[in-house]
């Protein structure tokens, strides 16, 4: 059980105060998503599932972690292996678990080694509004997002505010977050401490977490920003294939920084951002057999230019490019598996938005030419009709790819060079009606994949043998008036792995 204490002062003096919440002022309005388009869109103009959670829910529900914020979004799958700071796995639409771009504030949060993303270690702190993106969007992102997108965006807030919990089994938690107006630089810093020994011997989760933004408005409707994370986390594993691990451990640092640009300057809009991550894990089990222990540091070069022309409300084009270099160093108790392995990417892409009448069409395309395994083009176009009466029906069809990672691409006995992307097309179609506070949504959805990397039963290499299709039906009700919200959704899933004829593994 926990129990909650929230404290709010004012920034340069003055007593703390009990009060039941202060959330954030959100970044966006409300009706515009941002991670659908290359320019925002009002969520019904756009030919896409999108889920908006906006830090009032995130507050309500006291979600201190992103798995546990978006679990319960239709189509969202979270699998979990113990309690907090466990391993953490996500699926989208029956996609694996590595089939799902995490962006924090336009930074990839997957890691270079697998590409995979620890959820569990993805904190809420600071969140203003996630964003979550079904269907295929590498004709926006590139690799990774061949089952979805989801994006954390951070926001600002005036005052500062404390959070302390605490529970049993050890647990603590204590979170602060500050915001100011300096002039034209607006400040943001929000960061937490976690202490927890779990309920099983050696299951404890420890977390530290800093973030702080700045962002400096240079003249009217330019700006330039710095943003920085910091997280420190480090988990207890209490067992494995149902044996106890008394002294198995693994610690995670990660570090974000990024530099953004923007510049909207009459029917022309400028956006272009700079960034590096750096994920440096540590896993050590004394007990075992051959005192087992590895150490990775991965890291992320990214550059991102997108143009935009706006000349009215019907009709705007977008495009840009992208630049990343991904570099993997491992070593284990048996020596160095992976010495400074790297693939570079560079990347253009377009889209462009028109709107008929009632009708809106959208249009994506993007090229992406990797050192390694090649070039990959990617399409997605889709078409939202207004129907009346709050009728509004939508049809979309996307390609995707998921690039070989690092580890796949060159661990020892494991890792083929020769490996190509994992490749998906989804058809979706779907009708929905806002009205009076009430929202109803119904979609129906087919994905098929092809050349999905798996492990050779012979040679126990990285092969691309699989194949999958997923098809299934997503149903929302939701009803907002003033500061109740009530919603009701589910998902109707059916996976095939084409190659045995069986459901895929972990999925509902």
């Amino acid at each position: 059980m926990r129990h909650i204490l929230l404290l709010a002062g004012v920034l340069g003096g003055g007593l703390p105060a009990i009060v039941l919440a202060q959330t954030a002022v959100p970044t966006f309005e409300d009706a515009l998503v941002v991670s659908a388009s290359l320019d925002a869109e009002e969520r019904g103009a756009v030919p896409a599932t999108v889920t908006v959670v906006e830090a009032e829910e995130l507050e309500a529900r006291q979600a201190n972690s992103l798995a546990e914020a978006i679990g319960v979004v239709p189509g969202v799958t979270v699998a979990q292996s113990g309690g907090p700071g466990q391993q953490t796995s996500l699926f989208l639409r029956g996609g694996e678990s590595d089939q799902t771009l995490l962006l924090w504030n336009g930074i990839p949060l997957n890691n270079p080694y697998f590409g995979g993303v620890n959820w569990q270690f993805v904190s809420t702190d600071g969140v203003a509004r996630i964003e979550v993106v079904r269907g295929p969007f590498s004709a926006l992102y590139g690799s990774n997002a061949l089952g979805g997108v989801v994006q954390v965006f951070t926001g600002s807030r005036q005052g500062g505010t404390v959070r302390l919990e605490g529970g049993e089994n050890g647990y603590g938690r204590a979170g602060v977050a500050a915001g100011a107006d300096l002039g034209p630089v607006r400040l943001d810093v929000t960061g937490h401490v976690r202490r927890g020994d779990g309920e099983l011997p050696n299951s404890f989760f420890d977390s530290d977490e800093l973030l702080a933004r700045s962002l400096w408005s240079i003249r009217p409707g330019v700006q330039l920003g710095l943003l920085v994370r910091g997280n420190d986390a480090s988990s207890g594993i209490p067992q494995s294939g149902g044996q106890p691990t008394p002294r198995r451990t693994i610690d995670w640092k990660e570090r974000e920084i990024a530099v953004p640009f923007r510049a909207a300057l009459g029917t022309w809009e400028v956006e272009a951002q700079l960034s590096q991550t750096l994920f440096d894990s540590a896993f050590r089990d004394p007990d075992s057999l051959f005192n087992q222990a590895s150490d990775t540091e991965s890291e992320g070069l990214r550059g991102r230019t997108v143009v935009t022309w706006r000349p009215d409300e019907s009709f705007w084009v977008a495009a840009g490019s992208e630049v990343e270099r991904l570099e993997v160093t491992d070593s284990s108790s048996f020596g160095i598996n992976l010495d400074g392995a790297r693939q570079r990417t560079w990347a253009a892409f377009g889209q462009a938005s028109w709107g008929v009448g009632p009708v809106r069409l959208d249009l994506g395309l993007r090229r992406d030419d990797n050192d390694v395994y090649g070039a990959k083009t990617s399409l997605r176009a889709g078409a939202v009709a207004a129907l009346g009466g709050g009728f509004r029906a939508r049809a979309s069809y996307g390609e995707a790819f998921r690039a070989p990672s690092l580890g796949e691409l060159y661990f020892p006995f494991y890792g083929n060079p020769e490996l190509r992307p994992e490749t998906g097309a989804t058809w979706e179609v779907g009708i929905e009606r806002e009205a009076n506070g009430w929202r109803f949504a119904l979609v129906g959805f087919q994905t098929r994949q092809r050349n999905l990397i798996d492990s050779h039963p012979v040679t126990f290499t990285a092969v691309n043998i699989g194949r999958a299709e997923s098809q299934g039906v997503e149903a929302e009700v939701s009803f907002t008036r003033g500061i109740y919200s009530l919603r009701l959704d589910g998902t109707r899933l059916t996976t095939e792995n084409l190659d045995t004829g069986r459901p895929l593994l972990r999925r509902p």
